[in-house]
């Protein structure tokens, strides 16, 4: 069978040995773990890390990181989640893809994040770059579009507040849902607890 020539003369086997990969941005990809456990209407228990290095060092994010070469993203959640929290064995699935330009403020990265729903918290205990893992208690108070995550864990409280927007199939849009303070949430984090609570309570 004949090998079909494109447009500019080549076959797939020389367009591969040509292709360079250069000639498109790259931004870099990272996996988050979401761990939740929804014990109330308005609310419940979620899984953050204490972030050893910068960015936001000191504040509290998902256990997470970058997607190594070989690794499919979920293996990096589940891989991240393990080293920095020591939980594993947790079936993760995926709750959505984060793309929003200037997300973090280090370089362009999209992170895809998966969660698992609990029934009771997990032992954890910080690892890696991680200074602390902690299960919080949250609570969700809404006002309209204006949205108010208030964040609980012994000795430790804070609240992020959100614009939330909406796309036209009701889902929240995480684009363009705006942070209006952060409190000690690290990243778009505030947002995705948002989203994961706006999941959960649909499918109630």
């Amino acid at each position: 069978m004949s090998q079909l020539i494109d447009k500019n003369g080549k076959t797939e086997e020389r367009f591969l040995r040509e292709y360079d990969v250069t000639q498109y941005f790259r931004p870099s990809v990272t996996a988050d773990a979401a761990l939740c456990v929804r014990d109330r209407a308005d609310g419940g228990k979620i899984l953050l890390i204490e972030r050893g290095g910068h960015p936001f060092i000191g504040m509290y994010a998902f256990p997470g990181g970058f997607t190594e070469k070989d690794e499919p993203c979920e293996q990096t959640a589940v891989r991240e989640l393990e080293e920095e929290t020591g939980i594993s064995g947790v079936p993760l699935r995926q709750l959505l893809a984060v793309s929003t330009p200037e997300r973090d403020p280090r370089w362009r990265n999209i992170t895809v994040v998966y969660y698992a729903l609990l029934d009771k918290p997990i032992k954890a205990v910080g690892g890696d770059d991680a200074t602390a893992a902690k299960w919080f208690d949250f609570t969700v108070n809404e006002n309209g579009d204006d949205a108010t995550i208030v964040f609980d864990c012994v000795g430790e409280k804070f609240e992020s507040r959100l614009r939330v927007v909406r796309d036209a199939f009701g889902e929240v849009d995480i684009n363009n849902t705006v942070i209006t303070e952060r409190g000690k949430a690290a990243f778009d984090h505030a947002k995705i607890v948002y989203c994961l609570f706006d999941k959960i309570r649909s499918k109630s």
